[in-house]
């Protein structure tokens, strides 16, 4: 427990120390993550960019559900942290 605490706050403080980054992007696939007894799911959508990159990110529970794979727009991000996606 105590490894995982201290790999988030690692995490976070580099996100946090990260450029915002604002980027054309294609939504190529989405997936959940179910775990424990108590069955908490955790969000996810891989991103392709114009020069191939690839980059998965979490996504926020209230957001999944309005990203649609093979949507084009504008991604928003801060090293690993999802911020926003704008379709066009």
């Amino acid at each position: 427990i105590v490894s995982s605490l201290v790999k988030n706050v690692k995490t976070e403080r580099k996100n946090d120390a990260a450029p915002r980054v604002t980027s054309e992007a294609t939504i190529v696939t989405k997936r959940t993550q179910v775990r424990g007894d108590h069955a908490h799911t955790t969000y996810f959508a891989t991103f392709q960019f114009e020069s191939g990159d690839r980059l998965e990110m979490q996504i926020p529970h209230d957001r999944f559900g309005y990203l649609v794979e093979g949507d084009n727009g504008k991604l928003t991000f801060q090293g690993t942290r999802f911020l926003d996606f704008q379709r066009q």
